[in-house]
């Protein structure tokens, strides 16, 4: 109970300076906004905000562990921190910053809806993800990004979405064993579901057999 009163605090607290941080960018008051980020992430993880623009995605990830385990709150709450910087970069004109940051917050955001838990508090915040990857779809995404973004357009029921990627992938990968091998898995998967599930949802269940074939095909003999 007293861990849980601990973490609605921290809710309540980081959803104050999140209110404060984003009437500042309503205002025009960029610099209001990003020292109050900075003194956001001082107040919550001990570390200012130029620590977390030089970390690794691993490195970020590895920080909100618990037990092993993703603090689903504080993945969102550095998630969300991270996106309104990288939005501010953006009016400012500091392109590839934005995109940088918003790669991580992106990262970060996905992390915490793979590992989302019924005792997160933040869960409205997922709706970002869908805002983020629009401002950065027309880039070169990391692949470990576009495997996340799979899980997460599977589990939406955005079928299509996750093929789209899940094809990205192979092509950039020039179709290479693994890419492959990780596109049948993919496939095979979405025959585990219900065709009215499939065909509402853009991908039917045709259209997955004759994916499958293909990449088959694809394979060497002995593989």
């Amino acid at each position: 109970m007293l861990k849980r009163n601990m973490t609605l605090e921290l809710v309540a607290k980081f959803n104050e300076y999140i209110t404060k941080i984003l009437k500042y960018k309503r205002e025009g008051n960029f610099d209001k906004a990003l020292v109050l980020i900075d003194d956001t992430f001082k107040e919550i993880f001990r570390l200012s905000l130029k620590f977390f623009n030089s970390f690794s995605d691993e490195n970020l990830i590895d920080m909100i562990k618990s037990g092993g385990s993703v603090n689903s709150d504080k993945c969102i709450m550095m998630a969300k921190l991270l996106e309104e910087e990288a939005y501010i970069f953006e009016i400012q004109k500091k392109g590839d910053e934005s995109f940088c940051i918003l790669l991580k917050s992106l990262n970060l955001f996905l992390e915490a809806y793979i590992n989302n838990n019924t005792d997160s508090n933040l869960k409205e915040h997922f709706s970002d993800i869908d805002l983020i990857v629009e401002k950065v779809q027309e880039y070169k995404i990391p692949s470990y990004i576009q495997y996340k973004l799979i899980d997460y357009y599977t589990d939406v029921h955005k079928y299509d979405k996750a093929e789209d990627i899940m094809f990205e992938i192979i092509e950039y990968d020039d179709f290479s064993i693994d890419s492959i091998k990780s596109g049948i898995k993919f496939y095979e998967s979405l025959l585990l579901k219900d065709d009215k599930d499939l065909s509402e949802n853009n991908l039917p269940r045709e259209e997955i057999n004759e994916s499958v074939k293909f990449l088959k095909n694809k394979l060497p003999a002995n593989s």
